[in-house]
């Protein structure tokens, strides 16, 4: 009895690991989908409404995917701190900040940094270019990483499920 629940418990926590791992490739393509509505929102703002970035950035706060309304809300609590920092500054660090821990990388990080220097500063016509440019840009980022959770995602589950099993008929 005991010999299979060692058994269980083997293949169990290898099997969750793997999963644990192509999980981490699924929210980084949920997040860049996320961004890309988000963006698409921004855009429609900008270019029909000539809405303000601090109203934006309350805006996406209600966004339905999770890791991007908080990367909102907290770009919301820097924008409301008056400590003399420009918008700009604000948008970047939100990102560096907390961009990798809602499952972002460097890549995609920089591209939303790169948004910052446009982003309430020019005229409607030059913030849908720069809005569009970074579209553009993330779609390819989540093109890569949808290539990545179908090859390395299934990869690790069965990786780890194989390594599961290995080890229980190595300590049989």
């Amino acid at each position: 009895m005991l010999k299979l629940l060692g058994i269980v418990l083997v293949i169990g926590s290898f099997t969750g690991i793997g999963m644990a791992q192509r999980q981490a490739y699924q929210g980084r393509v949920n997040v860049l989908q996320g961004l890309l509505h988000a963006l698409e929102l921004i855009s429609d703002e900008v270019s029909f409404r000539l809405t303000s970035v601090p109203d934006l950035v309350e805006l996406l706060t209600h966004s339905k995917q999770a890791q991007v309304a908080d990367l909102f809300c907290r770009m919301q609590d820097s924008v409301h701190e008056e400590n003399g920092l420009s918008l700009t500054y604000k948008w970047m660090k939100t990102f560096q900040q907390y961009g990798a821990e809602a499952g972002l990388r460097e890549d995609d990080i920089r591209i939303l940094c790169d948004m910052s220097d446009f982003i309430g500063k020019y005229d409607a016509k030059s913030q849908q270019k720069c809005l569009d440019f970074a579209h553009k840009r993330l779609e390819t980022q989540l093109e890569t990483a949808q290539t990545e959770l179908k090859s390395k995602g299934m990869l690790y589950r069965t990786c780890c499920i194989a390594a599961g099993l290995l080890l229980v008929f190595v300590l049989l």
